[in-house]
């Protein structure tokens, strides 16, 4: 074995991992330059970056990107707007940099499941896009990652679009209208936003899966032919499939802001601090009357959505075993 491959899965020398860690390094400028990370979050993009560049399959790669840019778009849009909305929120942070808890509670899940893949074919020395159709493990891997960061997006769009919406949310398990902010709390613009987030990961991975297909196959343009290799392309073509990443991607959006949400309302606290108008997480201070809105004090926000995106990636993976396979 070679210097260059030695300790590196099949098919994968050092020179690989040039492009991994280019598109890692511009992912971090992205999120410096856009003030969407935080010192600590640009050390944990990076290795959640690197963790899944390195992926052969184009569809990780640009399902993370796809969350990473989309979700940024999110935080940004109408920001000053939201500025003095999210003044009911005592623990709301300017600028929207998020920190490695941040990254890795959206992350985490998402990156040991493409470290897993490329555990699985370590051996592979080619992983082509069919792999997905024709083995019931790659596929798996796949649905779960994909619900993974459609649960993340959905939740996210939500969060970020749902507060712009007219009226007060609605608390989840009591339906009665409760402070933005709360816990919980949902609106028709932000379920809107939370299927729509999802729906873009689903496109996004169905379109990366149709564009590796294409270029695997011998797919070829000659003047005065034409396109050639259609039919070997057409053959390779899983229209089920795909329209099952979209799904997948929809419905784990949805379903998963409203997971999030059941979660925020039930072992997440949420009180309402009189004197100063926020939602507060904190003990009161003098003077101050505390109201209790909903929640247990178990989990916290960031650890609410790990325990979210964790049980709809699980879900995603065993509901496209059953539905495929």
């Amino acid at each position: 074995m070679s210097i260059s491959n030695m300790g590196l899965p099949a098919g994968m020398a050092l020179s690989n991992l040039l492009y991994p860690a280019a598109l890692t390094a511009l992912m971090a400028h992205h999120g410096i330059a856009k003030k969407s990370l935080a010192p600590s979050g640009v050390l944990a993009a990076t290795l959640v970056g690197l963790g899944t560049f390195t992926n052969s399959p184009y569809v990780f790669s640009t399902v993370l990107l796809t969350f990473f840019l989309s979700s940024s778009r999110m935080t940004k849009f109408k920001s000053q707007v939201k500025k003095s909305l999210e003044a009911c929120l005592e623990d709301h942070q300017e600028g929207g940099g998020r920190t490695a808890i941040q990254v890795f509670s959206n992350g985490a899940v998402g990156t040991a499941l493409a470290i897993a893949f490329q555990y699985v074919y370590w051996n592979t020395a080619y992983r082509p896009a069919t792999l997905f159709t024709s083995d019931w493990r790659a596929s798996t891997i796949l649905f779960a990652y994909i619900g993974h960061y459609a649960c993340c997006n959905g939740d996210t769009w939500a969060s970020e679009l749902g507060i712009l919406n007219k009226s007060w949310p609605t608390l989840i398990t009591t339906f009665k209208k409760v402070p933005p902010g709360t816990n919980g709390g949902v609106s028709p613009l932000g379920t809107v936003a939370s299927l729509a987030g999802g729906f873009l990961i689903g496109v996004t991975a169905a379109i990366s899966v149709l564009v590796q297909l294409a270029l695997e196959s011998p797919l070829s343009w000659q003047w005065g032919v034409g396109w050639t290799g259609v039919n070997a392309f057409v053959s390779t073509l899983d229209a089920k499939f795909l329209l099952a990443l979209v799904l997948a991607g929809s419905g784990a959006g949805l379903l998963g802001s409203m997971l999030d949400s059941l979660l925020g309302a039930t072992v997440q606290k949420s009180n309402y601090s009189t004197k100063k108008k926020v939602i507060t997480y904190k003990k009161p201070e003098k003077d101050d009357e505390i109201k209790e809105i909903s929640g247990l004090d178990i989990l916290d926000n960031h650890q609410v959505n790990f325990v979210s995106s964790l049980m709809i990636a699980l879900a995603t993976g065993y509901l496209s075993f059953k539905a495929l396979w």
